[in-house]
């Protein structure tokens, strides 16, 4: 007489979107590892930015890129050890629980993607300094190292949501993971959000532009990261940790002097410079939070309704925030930080409390833009929301 055992349970034997249990969950420490150094790059990146506004280009090892390599070398060398003790000390236990690289390595995806981002940072540092001796200042975000930089930030963020997506998947019980997660996402959009601020800083919040940009950063990331949490208000929870660290990063630099060391200096400061106050995101993310615990319909109709909250409601609430920001006096304080100014731009420039004419869209232009955004956007929201399911499934 035989006797057939069950084989365990796998994923597929529980229906989406509930991860498997364990009983005794533990985390390895390079997750906690990868999720700080996603919250020190873009702290550095936003310290870096209100640097060059308040003193300038003064030295190559400044705290600020202090900070961002250190989350390189955070990231990177805690994901290294983990990669070697899977491959040399756990090796048959990570053949069930890892990827086979190079057929001697093992290692998690998100870890792969933790040391490459970790490897195009560290490497931008000497092509960063050898540009400048060369060329001089930068005249905008996206010079050629900083490019090479950002992408390397991009890659380590994306690496400690998809590490972390993985013991959500598998071991939803530790401690923290949830925040864990929330933290490298935010940061992942606080990052995203930085590099387009050419294009959506106040004064261009009454063009169509801007909502084409703010939708697609938007409706690409919060979806998935919403999905991927399984938490009701998932997509708010990344918004206000977006919110967060850009706010706080602000009004604690506005705490510490500062003072221009390059020329020309034409307006006097004596204090940091805070960036942007950030956008109302989590206004449209707490509508498309209570769409997606309502509806049963189809990935495709739920990216059309994300889609349309997200443009409208953020045209609603940034719209005529934009005008309190840039044109009240009450927004020049140290909450909102509407009176930072560049050293090196003249203190009674024409536009610094106005909107520049050729940035306020006609009526008709406005409604053309808004319908490329709402477009763009559904597009944007299929794409996340299928990205949300892939992070789901995520066993190594």
């Amino acid at each position: 007489m035989s006797i057939t055992i069950p084989s365990p349970l796998t994923t597929r034997d529980i229906p989406a979107p509930s991860p498997i249990r364990t009983q005794k969950a533990f985390l390895p420490l390079y997750i906690y590892a990868v999720s700080a150094a996603a919250l020190f790059t873009v702290i550095g990146v936003l310290w870096d930015i209100s640097w060059h506004r308040s003193i300038g280009r003064d030295k190559f090892l400044s705290p600020p890129h202090i900070l961002i390599y250190l989350g390189a070398i955070f990231a990177g060398l805690f994901s290294g050890i983990q990669v070697l003790w899977n491959s040399f000390y756990r090796k048959e236990a990570s053949r069930q629980t890892d990827i086979r690289v190079w057929g001697v390595f093992y290692s998690s995806l998100g870890a792969l993607f933790c040391i490459w981002g970790a490897i195009a940072m560290l490497t931008s540092a000497p092509f960063d300094d050898w540009w400048h001796s060369a060329y001089g200042l930068d005249v905008t975000i996206l010079s050629p190292p900083h490019t090479l930089l950002a992408m390397g930030m991009i890659f380590l963020q994306f690496g400690a949501c998809v590490s972390i997506s993985k013991y959500l998947n598998t071991e939803d019980s530790a401690p923290g993971l949830r925040l864990l997660f929330v933290i490298s996402a935010s940061s992942l959009l606080c990052m995203i959000y930085t590099l387009g601020t050419d294009y959506m800083h106040t004064g261009r919040m009454r063009d169509p532009l801007f909502y084409c940009i703010a939708s697609v950063v938007g409706l690409l990331f919060l979806p998935a990261f919403g999905r991927t949490l399984r938490l009701k208000w998932g997509m708010t929870a990344v918004a206000l940790g977006y919110f967060l660290i850009i706010a706080l990063s602000n009004w604690i630099l506005q705490l510490f002097a500062a003072e221009p060391k390059l020329g020309p200096i034409l307006t006097h400061i004596t204090h940091f410079q805070p960036g942007p106050f950030p956008l109302l995101i989590v206004v449209p993310a707490i509508a498309m939070d209570l769409v997606l615990q309502r509806s049963s319909s189809g990935d495709g109709l739920k990216a059309l309704w994300l889609s349309l909250l997200f443009v409208g409601l953020l045209l609603a609430v940034q719209y005529p925030f934009s005008g309190f920001l840039l044109e009240s006096p009450g927004s020049r304080n140290w909450f909102f930080g509407s009176d930072a100014w560049y050293f090196g731009d003249y203190p009674d420039a024409p536009y610094r409390h106005h909107f520049y004419p050729g940035n306020i869209a006609s009526f008709y232009t406005m409604i053309k833009g808004l319908l490329i955004a709402v477009g763009t956007g559904w597009l944007c929201a299929r794409i996340s929301l299928r990205w949300g399911n892939w992070l789901q499934s995520i066993q190594r």
